[in-house]
């Protein structure tokens, strides 16, 4: 029997992970050596994310509360991006709306970072529009502080992390004809798949001087009591065009009713950008998207990443087939 189709996902649950107290005494101690003050007490463990890593709020002898990312080898993606997040977060510019980073290193086979909590809110259940005010403010702040790039951090490009042979895979299925149409997806896909890989091609000439997040989802934003975004998991920074993490955001807004074209008209974040370059880029997730919806999560994921992206697979059609008239 076939999966039903989500129609939106609680990113609010869509992980499974350990609690505190089953994690080894070892990563214990390394985390009250990290912080600089032995752990009191913890908090359960967040359901957000879509692996079994810990992470998750824990009270230091000091008075302290830090924000624990812990991966042991089972979660073989989680324990490669924490180091990458790490060094990431040590050179961000001032200014960029990001967690502070507290400590980070290994023990044993585990990867440990501590990060300063941030308390708020995932937005976009649904989202309301003082939600989207403040993701779009964060993301601004992100591109003023963000541009250029510095050079200390030296990171790729967003056009180099899209040649991947998943989406050529199914980009030449798409145009060839010989693309399965996955449960759920939109009929006209079939029809229109050679004009989706062809606008989809355009994405490897996506440049652009602004440090790119990379990941930007509704699970990625924080909103704090104040009212201000801050963007959360940086394990997959690159350089790109500033509108890019943005636009990442859009499709599940517009699914959910939000005016996104009125948005993107007003911000100075599309402020001379190429709407066939936009086009460019949510073809291509779309396509990546497409890629792998019917096998296994990989090791340490939970079912939930399949149903995010089946969700996104048809949000980000569902815009391009409206900016494109393909219905």
């Amino acid at each position: 029997m076939q999966a039903p189709v989500p129609e939106d996902v609680d990113y609010r649950q869509t992980s499974a992970r350990p609690q505190w107290d089953s994690l080894p005494s070892h990563v214990h101690e390394a985390v009250g050596r990290l912080a600089g003050s032995a752990v009191q007490q913890a908090s359960p463990a967040v359901t957000t994310g879509f692996t079994g890593a810990y992470a998750g709020r824990v009270r230091l002898r000091d008075g302290r509360d830090v924000f624990v990312k812990a991966a042991g080898l089972a979660t073989p993606h989680v324990h490669g991006a924490l180091e990458q997040e790490a060094r990431v977060l040590a050179a961000l510019p001032h200014g960029i709306p990001a967690p502070d980073l507290v400590g980070h290193g290994d023990s044993e086979d585990w990867r440990l970072l501590l990060l300063g909590v941030i308390d708020g809110h995932l937005p976009g259940h649904p989202w309301t529009p003082a939600e989207v005010e403040a993701a779009h403010e964060a993301c601004l702040r992100f591109a003023e502080a963000g541009t250029p790039a510095p050079a200390s951090l030296d990171v790729g490009t967003m056009a180099e992390d899209l040649d991947d042979a998943r989406i050529h895979s199914t980009a030449q299925a798409l145009a060839e004809g010989t693309f399965a149409l996955p449960h759920g997806m939109p009929g006209w896909l079939l029809e229109r798949g050679p004009a989706l890989a062809d606008v989809a091609g355009g994405a490897s000439r996506l440049a652009g001087q602004s440090l790119v997040h990379g990941d930007l989802r509704p699970d990625n934003l924080l909103v704090d009591r104040r009212g201000s975004a801050w963007i959360v998991d940086w394990n997959w920074v690159v350089t790109g065009p500033a509108w890019l993490d943005f636009t990442g955001l859009l499709p599940l807004m517009a699914w959910q009713g939000v005016d996104v074209d009125a948005l993107m008209a007003r911000s100075p974040l599309f402020t001379g950008s190429d709407p066939e370059e936009v086009d460019a880029f949510l073809a291509v997730i779309a396509v990546y998207m497409l890629s792998s919806l019917d096998a296994p999560p990989p090791p340490g994921c939970t079912p939930a990443l399949r149903q995010h992206q089946h969700l996104m697979a048809r949000a980000f059609l569902a815009l391009l087939e409206r900016r494109r008239g393909w219905a």
